[in-house]
């Protein structure tokens, strides 16, 4: 059997956020995954993840943002919420996150389609919920 795991994380408040966890140290974050290897013996595997705080403006994310990954997760998360919300709402909340994240990383003046541009690192993403959108 194959399983694939996701853990969403919430942002916490930013008053919280530079008491607990102040800009430029480093977290870190351990799995420890137990299993029975065919040969009947217990094994044990541990993956440490370590990642960095950022500031409010969190333009040290887009770095490392990788957009198929949140896309699939995005899309898993939807069908998720579909099986207890109505599909119209579900359909809202994909709406609402990427209007959260262009309005915090894109670059566009109001009212002017013409002027907004989005960085390599995010710029396939919107494709991404659009055609989820759709299906």
């Amino acid at each position: 059997h194959n399983t694939t795991m996701a853990f969403y994380f919430d942002v916490v408040s930013q008053e919280q956020q530079q008491n607990s966890n102040p800009q430029g140290r480093q977290g870190f974050l351990q799995f420890h995954t137990c299993y029975l290897h065919p040969s009947g013996r217990k094994r044990v595997r541990v993956t440490t993840v370590s990642h960095r705080y950022t500031d409010s403006n969190m333009q040290d994310i887009v770095v490392g943002f990788d957009q198929e990954a949140a896309a699939v997760l995005t899309g898993r998360y939807a069908v998720f919420r579909c099986e207890s919300e109505d599909p119209l709402d579900v359909l809202r909340w994909v709406d609402r996150q990427l209007i959260r994240l262009v309005s915090k990383f894109a670059d566009y003046r109001k009212d002017q389609p013409a002027t907004f541009h989005l960085v390599p690192e995010l710029s396939i993403y919107p494709q991404f919920m659009y055609h989820l959108r759709r299906s």
